[in-house]
């Protein structure tokens, strides 16, 4: 403990010089160190000084290893994501901030209170404390360092900004924190989840499992699951349907046994894809349709399960009006929430149902654009290509050959999965407590 916080924020309190209080104790400048925690006051001196102040320094040592104490149990509480007992000691340690400010526990403090928000994907709260860390980021130790760099790159992932987020995670990677397995596994699962994102199964399914080791081996049962379900999505982009079926089945009967209803759905929902992509549509559309009575109504989540429900039915051959009400539903939804890539995939698919020429404007103009602007450069291909195709039946061969080419670039740098359009994903990533 570092006592220097502790009475020069009494001295203060107290309204109480540097010379009144040194004065038969110690010298000026000796206090002033002391204060500024250049020197670690003995003993007998910290006693003496914070006596003249009125405060005990047992008592001061007894509340300091409380707080400690609950802050390790805080962040061990993060970690497993054991939401209620977080919930529950952010409570006690934000009552007891105006103690912790005066004790060296402060930036870590403020660095799980930043963790804790990303935890439950409030991002606006943990931009809050991390601007509370960068006034302060000077001393900072360098385990505390590591943290603001990983739990930044925590944020960025919440923000979809994941090549940002891949390079600050990457660099952690070179960093010497090999006996710290916080940083190991952290470090391991959010580029999993990066990648995942950015349509690079390859890349996502190596730092998966490697996360899931370390997660069996802590007993981590709630981020194993996470693990888990990435492992599942990049299976299923990689076309490895026998194990990608295995891994949800494992994961839909523990989440259900562990009474992990969110969890259980956004695996059902990913089950769901993978049916999709096998062509069981009927077995399919039951999974879209269990996970659209738990998803709560114009959530994100619920928008997405709707988009996805809408393209079985496309291949079904269901009945237009039918579908033409999830397209609205969704449009309604993401008009009102912000949410652009949704509409505009809502808006494409109204245009494919009524099978018109208007709807290849509406790829080249305004989606396309949009899509193009995201971390996932395998996205737009597709499109691309059904773009390629228009204006080659159509006789402008020079048209055609100019998004051919954007296509076969554009594939280079990503996969060669792009010929099936990519479903979105959930995934339990920066929103892990819900």
């Amino acid at each position: 403990m570092e006592l220097g916080r502790t009475i020069k924020y009494y001295r203060m309190k107290r309204n109480m010089t540097q010379a009144e209080l040194a004065e038969g104790v110690c010298s000026i400048p000796h206090l002033s160190k002391i204060e500024n925690n250049i020197y670690q006051a003995n003993h007998g001196t910290a006693t003496l000084l914070l006596k003249r102040l009125g405060v005990d320094i047992e008592d001061e040592y007894a509340q300091y290893t409380e707080i400690k104490r609950e802050l390790e149990q805080f962040i061990e509480a993060i970690q497993f994501v054991d939401v209620t007992e977080a919930n529950r000691l952010m409570d006690v340690l934000s009552n007891k901030e105006y103690i912790i400010a005066r004790t060296n526990l402060i930036n870590t403090f403020h660095l799980y209170m930043m963790r804790y928000h990303l935890m439950h994907g409030h991002t606006t709260l943990a931009s809050e404390q991390r601007i509370i860390l960068d006034q302060n980021r000077t001393n900072l130790t360098a385990i505390e360092e590591l943290s603001y760099k990983l739990f930044n790159g925590i944020l960025l992932v919440g923000r979809n900004r994941f090549r940002a987020a891949t390079n600050i995670l990457l660099e952690l990677q070179n960093e010497d924190y090999s006996s710290k397995y916080l940083f190991v596994r952290e470090v391991a699962f959010f580029l999993s989840q990066c990648y995942t994102q950015m349509d690079e199964p390859e890349k996502a399914t190596v730092y998966a499992k490697e996360a899931l080791y370390i997660f069996k081996q802590e007993d981590n049962y709630i981020r194993a699951f996470h693990t888990q379900m990435l492992l599942g999505i990049n299976y299923t982009q990689m076309n490895m349907v026998e194990e990608s079926t295995r891994l949800y089945k494992v994961l839909l009967r523990n989440t259900r046994l562990f009474g992990h209803e969110n969890l259980y759905h956004q695996a059902l929902y990913n089950y769901g894809i993978l049916l999709k992509k096998m062509g069981t549509y009927e077995q399919s559309q039951q999974c879209f349709s269990d996970c659209l009575t738990f998803f709560e109504k114009e959530s994100q989540n619920y928008v997405v399960c709707l988009l996805a429900s809408a393209e079985v039915l496309f291949h079904m051959q269901a009945e237009k009006e039918r579908i033409q009400l999830l397209i609205n539903e969704i449009y309604q939804i993401s008009t009102s929430r912000g949410l652009k890539r949704l509409g505009l995939q809502a808006k494409y698919l109204h245009l494919r149902l009524k099978s018109g020429d208007e709807m290849y404007g509406f790829i080249e103009e305004e989606l396309l654009p949009h899509l193009e602007k995201a971390d996932n450069q395998s996205e737009p291909l597709p499109y691309a290509l059904e773009l390629a195709d228009w204006y080659q039946s159509n006789g402008d061969y020079e048209k055609a050959n100019e998004y051919l080419k954007k296509y076969v670039l554009i594939s280079k740098k990503g996969s060669d999965r792009c010929c099936n359009r990519a479903p979105l994903k959930l995934q339990p990533e920066h929103s892990e407590s819900r």
